[in-house]
C-alpha cells in the first residue's frame, strides 16, 4: 500500500512540475521588451496565432484605432480580415535586416514586393506592439499595436 501511495505521491510531483514549467514558459514568453533581439525561434513563438488589431501610429493621422481588424500569423504567411469583411493575404519570409536605432533582427520579409515588412519590438500580457522596417511617407503608418485572441 505504502508502495502505490509513493508511486501516485511521486507523478502527481511530476506533472504538477511539469505544467509549472509550462506557464513559467508562456508567462516569460508573455512579457519580452525586446523581443527584436531575441532568436528566431523565440519571435517566432511570441507572434504566431490570431491577434486584434486595435491601434497604428504615424502617418498624417498620428493614430488610427480599429474596432474590428485581426490579423493571423502563420509560419510563412499572415491573413488581415478586415473590418469591412474584406480579407488579404501576404507571404513572408524571416530575414535578418538591419534596421535603423536597434539593429539587426530578424523581419517579415514581403516575398511579392522583395523589401522588408514587420518586425516585432515587444509583448507585454498579451500586447504586442509591430513596427514597419520600410521607409514611411507621411500616410503610412510605421508602429501598430495587436492585441491576442488565441
Amino acid at each position: 500500500m505504502k508502495i502505490k501511495f509513493l508511486i501516485l505521491l511521486t507523478l502527481i510531483l511530476v506533472f504538477t512540475g511539469i505544467s509549472a514549467c509550462k506557464n513559467s514558459d508562456a508567462a516569460s514568453l508573455n512579457n519580452i521588451e525586446d523581443l527584436y533581439a531575441q532568436p528566431l525561434s523565440v519571435i517566432q513563438k511570441c507572434v504566431e496565432g490570431k491577434w486584434k488589431w486595435y491601434v497604428s501610429f504615424g502617418g498624417l493621422a498620428g493614430s488610427n484605432y480599429s474596432d474590428n481588424t485581426f490579423v493571423d500569423i502563420e509560419k510563412d504567411h499572415y491573413v488581415i480580415d478586415y473590418e469591412d469583411g474584406s480579407q488579404q493575404t501576404f507571404y513572408f519570409t524571416w530575414e535578418k535586416y538591419d534596421v535603423t536605432g536597434i539593429g539587426q533582427t530578424y523581419v517579415m520579409w514581403d516575398e511579392t514586393l522583395n523589401e522588408p515588412g514587420w518586425y516585432f519590438v515587444s509583448i507585454k500580457n498579451d500586447t504586442l506592439t509591430v513596427a514597419s522596417s520600410i521607409p514611411t511617407g507621411p500616410d503610412i503608418p510605421f508602429s501598430f499595436g495587436f492585441v491576442r485572441v488565441k
